[in-house]
């Protein structure tokens, strides 16, 4: 069951792409992402108050005390989340940006590089070492962004640069995670997150008033879909399903979400690879496979003797 929602969230990251292209061509990428937080943290704020509620009642019910969060974690909370929101920002509007120039197919798997990338960011900011399997995938991804990006005439598109731009801010987003957010529950940190970024984005809107009722009024299909599902469904699938299932195999479905993307675009959008692209797309998923394949050091091998 916890694969399943792992799956079901990968399949709607994936087909939001979809949605995402089509609003990219109406609204400004600060517009649309505002809309789709609003409508996630709200969705997100309601699971959050029943889980907490299912909570006390399961305490209650088996007689254990409740422990409710101390004014420290709050605390800590509300301190951390919201510059952790500005990376998880500054990555989804350069990708929504680069929608606009790029097809939805090609997106998917040009934004699945932050996984890549991770590793390398990790080496970099904290110098944890990282294995020659991430390496192998970094060069595979190399090789797959030449396949999928670049044309004959070594040119590559407006649209495929924002995108593999945003793999920066998402995988050093990730890296300070793993690093800071051990203490925290994942929904209620993903919670205050999202509901930042829309109270960002609303004072952006409002300053400088980038999208008009009528292209918002456009976009509500693709807005509900992408806030509802894409981030208050999709993100409690997630929290649920690594609860019951290993970080790796956890991280290999998820990896799904570029595939689901490609069949969307190709369902929905009728987009297609050229078959120099259809090469790069496969060196690209097969190196994000690879960079999360993990190898037992040789001194974990001696320690386990």
């Amino acid at each position: 069951m916890a694969n399943i929602c792992l799956l079901l969230a990968a399949m709607l990251w994936g087909s939001q792409i979809a949605f995402q292209k089509t609003a990219a061509d109406i609204m400004s990428p600060v517009g649309f992402y505002t809309c789709r937080c609003i409508c996630g943290s709200s969705v997100m704020a309601i699971i959050v108050f029943f889980m907490e509620s299912k909570r006390r009642t399961d305490e209650k019910r088996n007689g254990i005390p409740h422990k409710a969060y101390g004014k420290d974690y709050f605390r800590k909370l509300f301190l951390i989340a919201p510059p952790c929101s500005l990376l998880n920002m500054a990555g989804q509007i350069v990708a929504q940006a680069g929608l606009r120039y790029t097809t939805a197919s090609k997106a998917g798997f040009l934004t699945a590089i932050y996984v890549v990338f991770v590793p390398i960011v990790a080496l970099i900011i904290f110098r944890q070492a990282t294995t020659i399997l991430t390496w192998l995938g970094s060069v595979m991804a190399l090789v797959g962004l030449y396949y999928l990006s670049m044309s004959e005439t070594l040119t590559i598109g407006i649209g495929d640069l924002l995108i593999i731009s945003s793999a920066i801010p998402f995988a050093t987003h990730i890296v300070l995670l793993s690093k800071l957010v051990r203490r925290f529950q994942g929904i209620h940190f993903t919670l205050v997150e999202f509901t930042t970024i829309a109270i960002i984005g609303c004072i952006y809107c409002l300053i400088f008033k980038p999208d008009t009722m009528a292209q918002i009024q456009a976009c509500i299909p693709s807005i509900l879909y992408c806030g509802i599902l894409g981030v208050g469904v999709c993100y409690a699938l997630q929290v649920t399903g690594q609860k019951y299932t290993d970080p790796t195999v956890a991280a290999l479905i998820i990896s799904l979400e570029s595939v689901f993307a490609a069949i969307t675009g190709f369902l929905v959008l009728n987009e297609s690879f050229t078959s120099r692209e259809f090469l790069g797309a496969v060196l690209i998923f097969a190196s994000v496979i690879i960079a999360q394949i993990p190898i037992k050091s040789r001194q974990h091998n001696k320690d386990n003797l």
